[in-house]
């Protein structure tokens, strides 16, 4: 069923290493999890929806699985600490 899908790698690009890096923060943000479970989230997150690697569609791809996954978290109202 999935024997043609290959599992997206992680570039090298600068770009998108700051981009992954964000990603990952917002998530030790909004989750308290460990760096590690952060990126682990967006590892399969990018794998259950297919984000394509180096591919002109993979910002839009990145961009529905985002808001597919997280769009109810980043919704909601976070509590600032006093």
């Amino acid at each position: 069923m999935m024997a043609d899908w290959v599992p997206c790698q992680i570039s090298l690009d600068p770009q998108s290493g700051r981009i992954l890096d964000t990603a990952r923060g917002i998530l030790i943000g909004l989750r308290r999890c460990r760096s590690e479970a952060a990126f682990q989230e967006l590892l399969v997150a990018a794998q259950r929806h297919r984000v394509p690697d180096k591919s002109p569609e993979t910002f839009n791809a990145a961009l529905a699985a985002a808001r597919h996954e997280w769009g109810r978290l980043l919704a909601e109202p976070m509590a600032l600490p006093c």
